[in-house]
């Protein structure tokens, strides 16, 4: 199997149907991408971001996609 794939399809499993999707396109985004959401609710992906006007280019607040909802832990690295 395709590594890409299998990213793929992890990163769609785990965002689950409570994640919003592009109110552009309504493709739902991938772990590690961007979403920028703006004031009046509407969440693009950094594709449709682009295909704003300048002016129109000013999101609330950009997330980025987590793979899992849950914290994962981080371990100091034995020297």
């Amino acid at each position: 199997m395709e590594l890409a794939s299998i990213i793929l399809r992890h990163s769609v499993r785990a965002l689950g149907h409570d994640r919003s999707s592009c109110s552009r396109c309504r493709r739902t985004p991938v772990a590690g991408e961007v979403v920028h959401v703006f004031e009046t609710g509407k969440a693009l992906c950094s594709l449709c971001l682009a295909r704003l006007p300048e002016p129109e280019r000013a999101p609330h607040h950009s997330e980025r996609v987590h793979a899992t909802d849950r914290r994962l832990a981080v371990i100091p690295k034995a020297a």
